[in-house]
């Protein structure tokens, strides 16, 4: 069982997102740590996201987008992801 709310804990409710295809293209220096401290967002958390286990909140959006000197729409508006889809 997870620990995680309902909402991230959904796979249902997770949106697609291109958050690990835009570090590296970016920045293919960038680590989820150096990005964590960049963003404030914690790498664990990072790690959820690129996986598309949880949404990210609106401000850790705007954090992860800011850190990587990008648009929020860039990475975060593709939609629910569909079953067995992986980025």
């Amino acid at each position: 069982m997870s620990n995680l709310p309902e909402s991230q804990s959904n796979p249902k409710a997770v949106f697609k997102n291109t958050l690990r295809s835009t570090r590296i293209l970016k920045n293919p220096k960038i680590s989820q740590w150096k990005l964590s401290l960049k963003s404030g967002v914690p790498q664990s958390k990072i790690s959820l996201i690129e996986n598309w286990l949880v949404n990210p909140t609106q401000e850790e959006k705007e954090n992860l987008a800011s850190a990587l000197d990008t648009d929020v729409l860039h990475i975060f508006s593709n939609g629910p992801i569909e079953k067995g889809e992986k980025e």
